[in-house]
């Protein structure tokens, strides 16, 4: 198989009409986990956005990249305001169990900076759910857990390297529909909000504009914004196709 090159993979942002910014110094360790310790000079200190950003999903309908899709921000508001740049997001299977499937998330495009990845298979198989993120890969089921009540449920994402603190995460359903929110704790607070995750629910029609799977982040949400990422899609993974059906 021949991989695309470098600028055949910039083309396929082009494709749906995302601006792809030049590449940008990398953001150094220190700052990604946390760390209090002095940040050595030309790396990149990502401003902190003043409002709620609104990212799509949307697939890079792309001959050289299939199974993928692009998480972006819009086109009228940059890096300099506090949106970051597209995540590339892919889905293969894998080649030993055909029925598990393994979801690649990287920075800008197809060879972008690597995130992470999680797997998930049919509850049968005997591979075990798993997420790996900041290099760290543990069995799913250590970072999520779930309740389910009549008619609403909510998730728990909880996470802990060796580079940084706790993350946790609290997901529900509760405002109805299809939409879930995410906040920081168990108090479903305006105050406390971060996310909000809402998926297509219109169908395509003549003379309309298609609707994205969109992701709102909060100010205060992009500091955990990988996380809120990476719960979101494995939580709307779950709820589509429950692993007990599979």
């Amino acid at each position: 198989m021949i991989l695309p090159s470098p600028i055949e993979t910039s083309k396929v942002g082009l494709q749906i009409g995302i601006p792809i910014p030049p590449p940008r110094p990398p953001i150094h360790p220190s700052i990604q986990y946390g760390s209090t310790s002095p940040v050595p000079p030309k790396y990149f200190i990502p401003p902190r956005p003043r409002e709620t950003i609104t990212y799509n999903f949307a697939p890079t309908r792309s001959p050289l990249d299939p199974n993928s899709m692009l998480l972006y921000p819009p086109p009228d508001i940059g890096v300099d305001q506090g949106a970051l740049t597209p995540y590339h997001i892919c889905v293969n299977m894998n080649c030993f169990t055909p029925s598990s499937h393994i979801t690649t998330i990287r920075k800008s495009s197809s060879e972008g900076e690597f995130v992470g990845d999680f797997e998930i298979g049919p509850s049968h198989a005997r591979i075990s759910n798993t997420v790996c993120l900041r290099g760290h890969e543990c069995s799913i089921n250590e970072v999520l857990s779930s309740s389910s009540r009549l008619f609403h449920s909510n998730w728990t994402w909880k996470t802990v390297s060796e580079h940084d603190g706790p993350v946790s995460l609290y997901w529900d359903d509760n405002n109805g529909g299809s939409a879930i929110t995410c906040f920081r704790s168990k108090e479903r607070t305006l105050a406390n909000l971060l996310a909000k995750f809402t998926p297509r629910n219109q169908m395509r029609k003549h003379g309309r504009p298609v609707q994205y799977p969109k992701l709102e982040v909060t100010p205060d949400g992009h500091d955990y914004f990988e996380d809120i990422l990476f719960s979101a899609l494995i939580i709307e993974r779950m709820r589509t196709d429950p692993p007990g059906k599979s």
